[in-house]
């Protein structure tokens, strides 16, 4: 961090030109409220003086307007103004022809350029010395040539504590700057923390989404696996008996698995897997779920289905398949044998998930027997 640059980011040199830009507004205040000061006690000069505060108010609010346009150099632009103000100072304490109205010009000017901006502003040790270069050059000369007093007169008249707030002034602002400057490290320091911290929950959140979508989804078909099938089933039917509304599941089996994967690869038996989790996914819906019990059997649990909708979802799920099939010109079969069963807990009695998912996969086994006999059959009569 440069040595007079109060921060290094954009959000210091925002906040470094609010500071600022309040210190100038109190500067305006406080040159407008010395009009009368100048009338009252510089009764031969007052015009010259007024004429300086009307154009150090004029450079001021050249000032405000940089600092609202561009803030990115807030110190420039004000230490553009201190050193017109302390060029002021030196000229007005010579106007000044009465030791009482020098020493309150001394000590007023001297508290606000000297004590109260390096106190308020954050700009360090060298831009505050910098903006008092004028008086340590131009003052006594200046007092010298124009001012009808003497410098004897200057020294009782806040002559001292004109040149202890010099010595003073760049301590003050060293420590500010300082302190501003600790503080701006502890905030980047705590934002970076925070921002590690976010990056190490958001892995963890990441880390934790893929377990539980591994603990309950099955890797080679992304359907819910077994143990999340169930619960979904469970729960569906519970709140089917509940509301007395008609529930349907479908036992799905995929049909000659063994002889795609010893006649076509396994490969192409997970292909096989992949098309029919497919379907069953597509038949399930929006309301419904689909998930993959185990090896080549899927449940499809469709809530509010009545048997004529369940046979229709069969129906077009074997039909799906096999369009699939001929579209992508894919070798091996795709088939399957479904056991449906709807259950209505008006008509019916109380059953559980097991006796449900038991008497589907009967049916099941039934249609696949059904249609060995058939084929066999078939065979038989060609030969």
């Amino acid at each position: 961090m440069p040595p007079g640059n109060p921060g290094s980011d954009s959000e210091s040199r925002r906040y470094c030109a609010r500071l600022n830009y309040t210190f100038v507004m109190f500067a305006i205040a406080g040159l407008s409220c010395f009009l009368l000061f100048d009338y009252f006690e510089v009764p031969n000069a007052w015009q010259l003086l007024w004429a300086g505060r009307f154009l150090l108010i004029g450079i001021c609010l050249l000032c405000v307007f940089l600092l609202r346009r561009n803030p990115q150099n807030p110190n420039g632009i004000v230490l553009f103004g201190a050193i017109a103000s302390n060029l002021f100072f030196c000229f007005g304490a010579a106007m000044i022809d009465n030791v009482i109205a020098l020493s309150l010009w001394n000590l007023s000017f001297a508290t606000c350029m000297l004590i109260a901006m390096p106190a308020w502003l954050v700009w360090g040790w060298r831009y505050q010395l910098a903006s008092s270069l004028p008086l340590i050059v131009f003052y006594i000369p200046i007092f010298t040539w124009l001012s009808p007093l003497q410098l004897t007169d200057l020294v009782g008249a806040g002559g001292a504590y004109l040149m202890t707030t010099l010595c003073i002034a760049p301590a003050l602002a060293h420590a500010r700057f300082s302190t501003f400057q600790r503080t701006v490290m502890l905030r980047l320091a705590l934002e970076g923390r925070n921002a590690e911290l976010n990056r190490v929950n958001q892995q963890l959140l990441t880390q934790q989404h893929e377990l539980e979508y591994r603990a309950n989804h099955d890797l080679l078909t992304s359907l819910p696996n077994r143990r999340f099938g169930l619960e979904f089933f469970e729960q569906v039917l519970l709140d089917s008996t509940r509301v007395r509304r008609c529930l349907s599941i479908l036992f799905v089996d995929v049909d000659r698995l063994k002889h795609v994967n010893d006649s076509f690869g396994h490969a192409e038996g997970d292909h096989l897997i992949q098309l029919v989790a497919e379907g069953v996914a597509q038949a399930a819906g929006d309301q419904g779920m689909a998930c993959r019990l185990g090896g080549d059997e899927f449940l499809v649990v469709l809530p509010g289905a009545c048997d004529m909708a369940s046979q229709q979802a069969a129906t077009q799920l074997m039909r799906r398949l096999q369009e699939r099939r001929l579209r992508e010109g894919i070798a091996f079969p795709v088939d399957i044998s479904i056991g449906r069963v709807t259950h209505d807990p008006v008509l019916q009695s109380d059953v559980d998930v097991d006796d449900l998912i038991q008497i589907a996969d009967d049916r099941m086994y039934r249609q696949k027997r059904a249609r060995r006999r058939a084929a066999a059959g078939l065979s038989d009569r060609q030969a």
